[in-house]
């Protein structure tokens, strides 16, 4: 079947009417009889999903929904896309039936794209698995094949930083001093890392590394952009919404005494806090008018994770009748403080004079949204590019009144662990 091809004109829904989704229960044994389970299927060419609340792996386009304008554009049609195929849902779970997936970049206005896929293989918490395929007509019969591992992974690897670090310093002085004139109250910078490899890389080990070291994240890979993100964006389920942001990081050592005393001077540093207090406040004003109810804990918690901690509000809602999906909340967000910085518009204006590198999917939003509008969508951090035997590894600091830029400097180095021992296996 040749993909369709879907914008936001009038005519979408009506083109992907043509389109039929069949969503079939998988018996327990069948994914169970594979090592490693539904990961099993997750090859190069596959688009990937796993976190403890989904697990989605897809192959194959159905439909491919373009955002020419991107996230600016608009993403209320892709809903009214997924509404429009006719399906036939034996399971009728978050993640069944039609479904759009994949990443969004960090610019609104930069071009992109989601995928309906042709086969959408997935698993709840419960354990109950099923089986989406969609075609036009007619719905083909579903086909599980286990991702071949026959290929050699490399094993020599060079390193080298987009930016000197002398001179990436330097922007981060120039941050702080913008901030101390008065110029903006935040602003989010970021550092490249390219790594160059004696073979191509192999996506499928490195998505099991990164499921083996960062069980509570949200793994992912879309065509080359893979990652183990820990921050959710928004997730919904029904009129259920919540969210995660993070900001605010220190380093976790081996010593479990230490890092409860590390995880304390966290909580109490007041550059710290000032820095995550932008991000909940500005979540929490998004959210608010879409929802009947919502919970903001007034002091954050600690997310420790393998390498680093970092300060965490659980927000929770519960939306109004008639909210909109997940993609379009989730794209009322983005970009957030965490990852842009505050107000909004001067920080990115400001990444885009002095940063110095195009972000492309680096901290955009990757997930994914379904006919009935649950979704998860997280924030495409902790992430690498990867092209052939090439990578691209990229990290970002958030910069207030007071930040050292040799202490960003060594959190950027902190955060880029997660992908290094991911993808460095010398």
């Amino acid at each position: 079947m040749t993909p369709l091809t879907l914008s936001s004109s009038a005519d979408a829904p009506r083109q992907a009417a043509r389109l039929v989704a069949r969503t079939v229960r998988l018996d327990a044994d069948t994914l169970a009889r594979m090592p490693g389970g539904i990961s099993a299927l997750a090859g190069d060419s596959a688009r990937v999903w796993m976190h403890p609340s989904a697990q989605l792996i897809a192959h194959g386009v159905a439909a491919r929904l373009e955002l020419p304008h991107g996230i600016e554009g608009g993403v209320a049609w892709i809903q009214e896309v997924l509404s429009s195929i006719g399906a036939a849902d034996a399971v009728g779970r978050p993640g069944c039936g039609p479904v759009a997936l994949g990443a969004l970049p960090f610019d609104r206005t930069e071009p992109a794209a989601l995928v309906i896929p042709a086969q959408l293989v997935g698993a709840a918490p419960d354990g109950t698995a099923w089986v989406t395929t969609i075609g036009e007509g007619a719905a083909p019969a579903p086909h599980l094949e286990r991702a071949e591992g026959h290929r050699r992974s490399p094993d020599s690897f060079t390193l080298k930083s987009a930016v000197p670090h002398d001179e990436w310093c330097g922007r981060i002085a120039h941050a702080v001093a913008d901030i101390q004139r008065g110029d903006l109250s935040k602003v989010v910078v970021a550092r490249a890392v390219d790594v160059e490899a004696n073979r191509p890389i192999v996506v499928e080990e490195v998505l099991r590394r990164l499921t083996a070291l960062y069980p509570s994240c949200a793994i992912f890979h879309v065509d080359g952009f893979l990652g183990a993100s820990p921050e959710l964006l928004l997730s919904r389920r029904a009129r259920a919404v919540s969210s995660h942001p993070l900001a605010g990081t220190y380093a976790v050592s081996a010593d479990v005494d230490a890092d409860r005393r590390f995880s304390e001077v966290l909580r109490r540093s007041a550059k710290d806090q000032r820095e995550h207090r932008f991000v909940v406040e500005a979540v929490a004003a998004a959210l608010a008018p879409e929802c009947a109810s919502l919970d903001v804990p007034s002091e954050p918690s600690i997310l420790s994770l393998r390498n680093v901690m970092h300060l965490g509000t659980s927000i929770h809602g519960q939306l109004k009748e008639a909210a909109p999906d997940a993609l379009t909340l989730a794209a009322r967000l983005h970009p957030t403080p965490a990852v842009c910085g505050t107000p909004r518009d001067a920080a990115e204006a400001w990444l885009g004079a002095h940063e110095g590198i195009r972000r492309g999917l680096y901290a955009g939003i990757v997930g994914w949204v379904d006919a009935r509008g649950d979704g998860d969508w997280f924030i495409g951090i902790r992430s690498a590019t990867v092209d052939g035997a090439r990578a691209r590894m990229v990290a970002g600091v958030g910069v207030v009144a007071g930040s050292s830029p040799e202490a960003e400097l060594v959190e950027t180095q902190l955060k880029l662990q997660a992908m290094l021992a991911a993808l460095i296996r010398p």
